[in-house]
């Protein structure tokens, strides 16, 4: 029997208000789509950008309904079904590749408050602290998504979880990268729950040393120079993640993505980036038989 192997490039990208905060937003989440080359998107943030996207692409569109969160898939290739993840800030879909493979992308935003980097670096709250912490607010909403897509993980379908997680990973502060987060080594609760549930963390698969590569997507706004509020500067962290599962299933590159150079916060709005968040693409390849 011959093996047939499909490649899909995958992106996650926090939209920022649903381009709101720019000049021009949708077409430039638009143009973000088409320079990274990404065959799905997946997008966060209310307002939810992604009919009038997929409109301008002529591509596929899932949404959250009723209110339910503020995620959505678009897709170069049809989407054969969709479901909203119930409680939680969630959607997948079931999308057919070209060979007439389906793959399921899931796009998720996981709440914001209180964001861990900031416990740790200005409020001097100890790693068990913030470990506590991170498990009851962020590990409570992931630990809702994982057992949802328990089935499809069982199936050993091609399945991919994105999204803006907001927390960093625990491939990312350790030991040997302590120097970069005021001697923090913290093991973040939420990407540690999604590594064992079986999925691997696509960005760091390709590029395993933190120190070297840290991958980081917050923010592109919000620098050092340009912090959130009254921070006295800005962390930097790799917050927004593409996750994957399944024995077919293999990552071949994966890279942070930005258009342009964004002017920091506020100076941002002629930016040609729509976001505060780099995006993060991944290339698969997806064998069957």
């Amino acid at each position: 029997m011959m093996t047939i192997m499909d490649q899909v490039k995958i992106m996650t990208l926090n939209t920022w208000l649903g381009g709101e905060a720019v000049h021009d937003g949708i077409s430039k989440l638009a143009r973000a789509v088409s320079f990274s080359g990404a065959d799905i998107v997946g997008f966060q943030e209310t307002p939810d950008p992604a009919a009038a996207v997929a409109k301008q692409l002529g591509w596929y569109s899932a949404q959250n309904n009723e209110g339910r969160g503020n995620c959505s898939i678009i897709s170069k290739y049809p989407i054969v079904d969709s479901f909203y993840l119930e409680e939680v800030s969630a959607v997948a879909a079931h999308i057919e590749l070209p060979s007439g493979q389906r793959v399921i992308a899931v796009s998720t935003h996981l709440y914001y408050d209180p964001y861990g980097p900031y416990w740790a670096l200005f409020d001097g709250k100890t790693a068990e602290e913030i470990i506590a912490m991170e498990t009851e607010v962020r590990g409570s909403e992931i630990g809702a998504v994982l057992k949802a897509l328990e089935p499809l993980v069982a199936s050993d379908a091609p399945l991919f979880l994105m999204g803006d997680f907001n927390t960093p990973s625990h491939l990312d502060w350790t030991e040997a990268a302590r120097a970069s987060h005021n001697d923090y080594s913290i093991e973040w609760p939420v990407s540690r729950m999604v590594e064992e549930a079986g999925f691997r963390d696509s960005y760091r698969d390709i590029h395993p040393d933190p120190v070297s590569m840290p991958g980081n997507t917050w923010s592109t706004v919000h620098t050092p120079e340009h912090p959130w509020g009254d921070n006295p500067f800005e962390p930097q962290d790799r917050i927004d993640f593409i996750y994957y599962h399944g024995s077919t299933v293999a990552v071949t590159a994966s890279e942070v993505v930005v258009l342009g150079e964004p002017l920091g916060f506020g100076s941002h709005e002629q930016n040609e980036w729509p976001s505060d968040h780099a995006a993060v693409m991944s290339i698969f390849h997806i064998k069957s038989l």
